[in-house]
């Protein structure tokens, strides 16, 4: 291989690698935390209840602390909450059992 020849193959390979950089970040922009619709074990990451640190470790489902990373809009079709009204339910343990049972239902 000709220098000329690896200097084009290497900036063919930094343009294509520029490219798959910014289509996550894209991709990243029409999604959003949605809170409540998770089913124990399938949360993404730590919930605002502070039951568990990690992704996949929930013990319970649609518990409003727990989110699941969704296209935009999608949350509101599911009944989801967003951060701000996840806060607010589960500020309150009524508020909080009367959401959980309401998913329970409405996605059985």
């Amino acid at each position: 291989m000709n220098k000329r020849q690896f200097l084009s193959t290497a900036a063919a390979s930094m343009l294509a690698m520029g490219a798959l950089a910014i289509a996550p970040a894209a991709h990243a922009e029409s999604m959003g935390k949605c809170f409540g619709v998770a089913t124990a074990g399938h949360n993404d990451c730590a919930g605002l209840s502070g039951l568990h640190s990690c992704k996949g470790t929930s013990n319970m489902s649609y518990n409003p602390g727990d989110f699941v990373v969704k296209p935009a809009g999608t949350c509101e079709k599911l009944g989801g909450l967003n951060m701000e009204q996840a806060k607010a339910t589960l500020a309150n343990p009524e508020k909080t059992k009367m959401f959980e049972a309401e998913m329970a239902k409405k996605m059985s």
